[in-house]
């Protein structure tokens, strides 16, 4: 709708009701919060009807908090009645997230009287793969199997996929050999659940059952299989792949080629995967990542650092926390202080929030780097820290002359109820070394051989060194 839309009080309830059909054929969000607000002012055009409409808008435009505010003002017993709604709600749920909402809202539906279609499972069962969430997974198959729902072919599906997700794959087979129909998608489910375990055998089987019952591989068939073949560092079998997909024109697909230059990394191919990476008109986030990823898995650290900036450069493509790791990983290896400030940089100016995972690399970057106060900085403004980040802190600071900071921190791990583990101790017992710290390379000796530490090479030199310098050797 090009022109402004005004809303008067005066207007009568069917003329609101046809500007919201209008609305909803537009997907036109700006136009349908002008009318929320005009509902908001006035509650009596407030009819189940109008706030069911606007829901759906609000779905459409993937404005899910808005889309649940107005779902929740629909009174009880229409909300009750409306089925439909409910299965729209769940969907955009399990598709956008956050998914445990999907389940939730299903719990919601169950305890308020709604009784579940066959369109509800396959959504609420993507929420569930998607969390892994086993539990749930079962009590909601437990359910469409009450309501005599478990045959159709869309829940049987999406059963196999939530079971292949989890790692039960017995039973993902159960359901799947259950099924009179097993069209390509069923398949897909259960190759590619095979294939995300890392069952290179078993999915190379599920390849050629399909094939035996007159079904061709599609494309999600091939971006299925990729990862079992990478794994199993099966090159030859993954080039015959990639010459199938040519057959096919599949490689021109950006998940498909993605996947074979994934593959081709994974196999130590950086050839091929470079030539793939190369030939491939479109690229997206994942795609940068896995060349990224495959030179760094090879120590080809410089290229994929000059990748990294080709990317940010010259394609405009925003970077990923899994990037950023990666990219992060390789700043460390090279000690490249300068590209991992910039890389910090990118992270404070995109907005991303430290996860522990990215807080962490960070960490082991600066302390690889020797920049002790960075840190220290970014080790204190970790909300929340496990025994990685301690790990990190302390051999950073004891490799760089702060060994009574680092025996410092060491305390604090342990006051904060973290076990300090093998790493913890490789990097802990220098620190006692530089100080001659008898007393605390005691209590590390004494804990290192209650731990069971004692047996690895490398603490058994921490400790050879530290008696050499505190002249503990009482303590043997």
């Amino acid at each position: 709708m090009s022109c402004a839309v005004r809303l008067r009080t005066g207007n009568s309830p069917s003329s609101i009701t046809h500007i919201y059909d209008k609305l909803l054929e537009s997907k036109s969000l700006r136009h349908g919060k002008i009318v929320h607000q005009h509902l908001l002012k006035n509650t009596s055009h407030n009819s189940p009807i109008l706030l069911a409409k606007l829901t759906r808008l609000y779905i459409t435009c993937n404005e899910l908090d808005l889309a649940s505010r107005v779902f929740r003002t629909i009174p009880s017993p229409q909300r009750k009645n409306n089925v439909v709604l409910w299965n729209h709600m769940i969907r955009a749920y399990a598709w956008k997230g956050p998914f445990d909402r999907a389940i939730d809202l299903y719990y919601e539906m169950i305890e308020s009287g709604v009784t579940p279609t066959n369109f509800t499972y396959p959504f609420v069962l993507k929420a569930c793969s998607s969390l892994q969430a086993l539990q749930d997974g079962k009590r909601i198959h437990d359910h469409a199997r009450r309501l005599g729902l478990e045959s159709d072919v869309y829940i049987c599906t999406a059963l196999v996929d939530f079971y292949a997700k989890c790692g039960c794959l017995v039973d993902a087979r159960k359901v799947f050999d259950k099924m009179s129909d097993t069209d390509v998608v069923a398949w897909n489910a259960m190759i590619s659940g095979s294939s995300l375990h890392g069952l290179y055998g078993d999915t190379m089987r599920l390849i050629v059952q399909m094939q035996e019952a007159g079904l061709s591989p599609n494309s999600s068939t091939v971006a299925a299989i990729l990862p079992a073949i990478g794994e199993g560092n099966q090159l030859s079998q993954g080039k015959t792949v990639h010459a199938y997909c040519v057959r096919r024109s599949f490689h021109s697909d950006v998940v498909v080629a993605t996947g074979l230059l994934d593959m081709y990394g994974k196999c130590g191919s950086l050839v091929y995967a470079s030539r793939t990476f190369d030939i491939m008109g479109v690229k997206n986030e994942v795609t940068w990542g896995a060349m990224i990823g495959a030179y760094i898995s090879w120590d080809f650290v410089s290229e994929a650092l000059e990748l990294y900036n080709q990317m940010l450069l010259g394609d405009g493509i925003c970077s990923s926390p899994v990037v950023i790791g990666s990219v992060l990983r390789a700043c460390t290896k090279l000690t490249d202080l300068r590209g991992g400030r910039r890389v910090h940089g990118y992270i404070i100016k995109a907005g991303f929030d430290y996860s522990l995972m990215m807080g962490n690399t960070l960490l082991s970057m600066y302390a690889k780097c020797g920049t002790v106060e960075d840190v220290v900085r970014l080790f204190d403004e970790m909300g929340v820290k496990d025994y990685v980040t301690y790990n990190a802190i302390i051999s950073g600071c004891a490799q760089n002359g702060k060994a009574k900071e680092a025996i410092v921190i060491f305390q604090e791990m342990q006051l904060s109820g973290i076990e300090p583990d093998l790493a913890t101790m490789v990097g802990f017992l220098p620190a006692c070394s530089h100080l001659a710290a008898l007393r605390h390379g005691a209590c590390a000796h004494c804990f290192s051989v209650v731990s069971g530490f004692t047996t690895e090479t490398s603490i058994c030199n921490a400790l050879i060194d530290m008696d050499g310098i505190c002249n503990c050797g009482d303590f043997w």
